[in-house]
């Protein structure tokens, strides 16, 4: 953090001030004494979903209907059939619906981005087995990389907690629309070239959707498809620095991954990352957990105003029955600690010191998609939350991060090894 941000950062208080210990005391006993709850009660979900709450996810009490009307415009605007092997894909008709709900509920009023969980009913939903959950988890009104990050932590750490260990990442960029379009005419371009070579059906595919053919399990279709361009060999500036960025993260987080190229996604639906997460069985198959990407370009598309950048991943929990929860109010902690980040090399630490708040039981509030740290220590102050986390350029490289009285603004600086013992000592988690 520069000296000029820390003389921001440590403005004190006039007279005597209460240490943090004192601070946090007298903030409980005020708690009491006005009946106030400690705690948030989230009706009618999955308790298994607590893992995304720590990371910002609010859930939706109850499932989002697809409707006709949604499955109508999802064929108005040129809705494709998924393959089975793409089954938990997320689908046209779930984002409609989704941002039917986002447009019913006023939701560009809000800070964005706005972060839920929730199951949809109806439409192209995955034939489940007993104890199996298919959940949507959203980040909407957001173009930043950050956001992918998020999901495919949410998401690894949930299945780790479900006792999936053999888990592999893959990604793929489509880029913005005219990366994609450049993409789309080069493809073409190259199966009309060998267009001897395809079979009638696919002859007749080429004319309609070029795409298809790269998910084609012809011999001669899957020969041709390992030479054909690539998405990512057409992406513009912005849309090659933000794929750049979603790597830096996952790399930060030392989670593994490949690049796929024939993870395209939806061509109405899809923009920039896609990426999906599969489970080696004991048997040496695969199958998929979770499948999700950007859909960036379909607000205006349904009448909005606006396109509100987005992304979103369905994942499936698929606990036995038996040890299954059912649906059941979740009392969660109302959050003791805003996070704070500035700089771009601090940002791809966050996600870490997320995770070891959670697995603290330290319940938090985050603005990861926000740059700037004064509007951050603003909305911290305004919610009231006792405590911020900041973690600037240096203390990222340092492996620190600054702990701030919101009141007082007294701070000091604690090594992240100690953060866990240092709020267990103030009686947070």
């Amino acid at each position: 953090m520069s000296p000029k941000t820390k003389q921001v950062v440590r403005q004190t208080a006039a007279g005597k001030q209460l240490n943090l210990q004192e601070r946090t005391a007298a903030a409980s006993r005020k708690e009491k004494a006005s009946g106030a709850s400690a705690y948030i009660d989230y009706k009618n979900v999955d308790p298994r979903i607590e893992t995304a709450l720590y990371y910002g996810f609010t859930p939706l009490p109850s499932q989002l209907i697809i409707t006709k009307e949604d499955r109508a415009k999802a064929d108005e605007l040129g809705n494709e059939a998924k393959p089975e092997s793409a089954a938990l894909a997320p689908t046209l008709e779930e984002k409609i619906a989704l941002f039917r709900h986002y447009a019913d509920k006023n939701l560009f009023e809000r800070a964005q981005p706005v972060m839920y969980c929730t199951e949809f009913s109806s439409g192209n939903a995955l034939k489940k087995k007993a104890g199996e959950r298919r959940l949507s988890y959203e980040i909407m009104g957001s173009g930043k990389s950050v956001g992918e990050a998020t999901l495919i932590q949410v998401a690894f750490a949930t299945l780790k907690e479900e006792a999936h260990d053999e888990l592999s990442l893959s990604l793929n960029s489509v880029g913005d629309r005219e990366s994609t379009s450049r993409f789309t005419r080069e493809l073409g371009n190259f199966y009309r070239k060998h267009v001897a070579l395809l079979p009638a059906t696919c002859k007749t595919l080429l004319r309609k959707n070029p795409l298809a053919l790269l998910s084609c399990e012809h011999e001669k279709c899957k020969a041709l498809a390992e030479e054909a361009p690539k998405s990512i060999g057409f992406l513009g500036d912005e849309s090659r620095r933000h794929f750049k960025e979603v790597l830096e993260f996952l790399e930060e987080l030392e989670i593994p991954y490949r690049i796929d190229h024939h993870l395209l996604g939806n061509r109405v639906l899809s923009s920039e990352t896609l990426f999906e997460i599969r489970e080696t069985l004991k048997d040496g198959t695969s199958r998929v957990l979770c499948s999700g990407g950007r859909y960036n370009n379909l607000g205006k598309r349904l009448g909005l105003k606006r396109d509100v950048p987005s992304v979103g991943m369905n994942l499936l929990l698929t606990r036995a029955e038996k040890e299954a929860a059912a649906p059941r109010t979740i009392r969660f902690k109302k959050p003791s600690v805003f996070f704070l980040q500035l700089g771009f090399c601090a940002k791809l630490k966050s996600l870490s010191v997320i995770e070891i708040l959670r697995q603290a039981h330290i319940p938090l509030y985050q603005a990861l998609n926000r740059d700037k740290l004064i509007s951050q220590l603003s909305s911290a102050e305004n919610l009231r939350i006792p405590y911020s986390l900041i973690l600037g350029q240096r203390e990222a490289l340092e492996n620190s991060v600054i702990v701030r009285n919101t009141v007082s603004r007294a701070q000091e600086t604690v090594p992240l090894c100690k953060l866990t013992e240092y709020f267990k000592k103030m009686k947070l988690g």
